[in-house]
């Protein structure tokens, strides 16, 4: 269900985005990465001071996240040794913003951000592609690619915009209103008259400086002599007075229904994940080191994984169903048993018919479902289906581990 202030993700929906977040801790941590978790409230204002606009203000001079990369920065400043000069730290949480616009953005969504703190060489860049390009590849994302471009510095921007002062009052009403923290958003909004304006607009490379082309192309060479593909985007720009030099997106292309309705067209690619070089950050936390950070959306990268999300979930291997409260009592206690072997149990706690719970047994794709009632009680055994061959079996209560063993080896 979605509604103004979030999405709440049912359990197929959870389970997909559970694997997503796994998959792309991994890449985190094969990268190097260690796990932080800083705290959702964060000082009022920081989003502002940290060009990321409003955020939303819960009183007693807190505000919510709305930037993951600006979250790890505070905290590694605040609590890195000082002499720690170069490190990888990542992080996963609900990320806020008041002003979500386009498909699979609400006001509150869970994001997978990290940073790279210390390292200004061409090199960092290249690496936080490199795991996005890893991550694509494992997820078997869907025409996927790795976009980057180059944004130089205020300067860069400031030319730029002068050169489409003409073009700036057609953005989109939510490009207007972000103007002053975001004056580069219509480059990139999902807004069909946004698209227009930024493929009419010059190509941002033209206004970046010579020494920020040259990162650019050290950027592209380590990534070309890593084997690492990418695309070259003279025209990808976003997250002016946040970003320098380089900026980076991982393009999917979302699920569609197969097969497509006749003369539909298959959804555009979206973005799933962005970051870049913003070498301004550290310093408003009195640690003036260069860093680069990513952030990924979840919900987004979800979308673009082959699979329904009902594949993602984890299927129940046992379910017990009892009838009579002898019979629970004994499921009960038999769970644990097999729960404490490292099966997944389910047990029917309703005082309902074999059919109802057979149905159940179905609904979580149990694969075995041991059968108790009083009868099976008084002679000290119980039946056991096996849900696959459908074939039933009675057989004493003190073989029953020994039998879902057997059944789910």
């Amino acid at each position: 269900m979605t509604m103004s202030f979030g999405h709440d993700a049912p359990p197929h929906e959870a389970a997909k985005w559970r694997f997503v977040r796994r998959r792309a801790y991994a890449a985190f941590q094969g990268h190097g990465y260690r796990e932080a978790q800083p705290s959702p409230l964060e000082p009022a204002g920081q989003a502002a001071r940290s060009g990321g606009g409003d955020a939303f203000a819960v009183g007693d001079g807190a505000e919510l996240r709305r930037d993951g990369v600006v979250s790890l920065a505070r905290a590694f400043a605040h609590l890195a040794p000082v002499d720690e000069v170069f490190a990888r730290w990542m992080t996963a949480g609900n990320v806020y913003d008041p002003t979500p616009a386009g498909a699979l953005r609400w006001r509150a969504f869970h994001a997978v951000s990290g940073i790279v703190v210390g390292a200004g060489e061409p090199a960092a860049e290249a690496e936080v592609a490199g795991l996005l390009v890893t991550l694509a590849r494992d997820l078997e994302l869907r025409d996927a690619e790795v976009v980057l471009g180059a944004v130089g510095d205020d300067d860069s921007a400031a030319r730029f915009l002068a050169a489409c002062v003409e073009l700036l009052p057609l953005r989109c009403a939510v490009c207007r209103a972000q103007n002053e923290s975001d004056p580069l958003r219509f480059l990139g909004c999902d807004d069909e008259g946004c698209r227009a304006l930024a493929a009419s607009a010059p190509p941002y490379r033209d206004f970046v400086g010579v020494d920020d082309l040259k990162h650019h192309e050290a950027v592209l060479a380590t990534l070309e002599a890593s084997g690492i593909v990418v695309r070259d985007e003279p025209r990808l720009a976003f997250g002016a007075g946040r970003y320098n030099r380089t900026v980076l997106e991982l393009r999917a292309r979302p699920d569609a229904p197969a097969p497509l309705p006749e003369g539909a067209a298959p959804p555009a690619p979206i973005v799933v994940a962005r970051g870049g070089r913003r070498d301004a950050l550290m310093p408003l936390f009195a640690r003036p080191l260069p860093l680069v950070g990513l952030t990924i959306g979840v919900a987004r990268m979800s979308a673009c994984v082959p699979g329904e999300g009902e594949s993602y979930e984890s299927s129940c291997e046992v379910l017990f169903a009892a009838r009579g409260a002898a019979a629970r009592a004994f499921a009960l206690k038999a769970a644990a048993v097999e729960r404490a072997r490292g099966f997944r149990v389910d047990v029917d706690l309703r005082e309902v018919g074999w059919a109802d719970q057979l149905r159940r047994a179905e609904q979580v794709r149990a694969r075995v479902v041991v059968v108790v009632g009083e009868v099976e009680r008084k002679k000290g055994e119980v039946a056991l289906r096996d849900m696959t061959t459908r074939e039933v079996r009675h057989i004493p209560e003190e073989r029953l581990s020994f039998e879902i063993k057997r059944l789910l080896r």
